[in-house]
């Protein structure tokens, strides 16, 4: 789906009690953990790499329930120190969600740097 050296980091996740369902079709936001009483949200995307094989949102394979994820580098241009940021949150075991809204879809923790940005 996307190239390998757009991969930026893995997550383990698991999914919350939600009705908003996870696919590789559904970019939701992400809020590291340490961002909880801000409203800082991150536009990353990620690839669900545990799929469900009956289970389709839109064209494509819903998620699981639990499993890993990888994490593309951010599309949005680096302005205001966006990739500093980022950069100061992303370490093997940060936590994060998956939001929807104000609504965390799940949780997250980072197992993996791949790519450095």
């Amino acid at each position: 789906m996307f190239k390998e050296e757009n991969y930026f980091f893995r997550v383990a996740y698991k999914k919350l009690e939600s009705e908003c369902r996870l696919s590789n079709g559904i970019r939701p936001d992400m809020k590291f953990a340490i961002d909880e009483n801000n409203n800082w949200v991150f536009f990353l995307y990620p690839e669900f790499e545990t799929l469900s094989e009956e289970s389709v949102v839109g064209d494509e394979w819903e998620a699981l329930d639990e499993g890993t994820a990888i994490i593309h580098k951010p599309i949005l241009e680096n302005k205001d120190g966006y990739f500093k940021l980022i950069r100061e949150r992303v370490k093997v075991g940060a936590k994060a969600y998956f939001m929807a809204g104000s609504e965390k879809v799940a949780e997250l923790k980072i197992v993996d740097i791949i790519n450095q940005i």
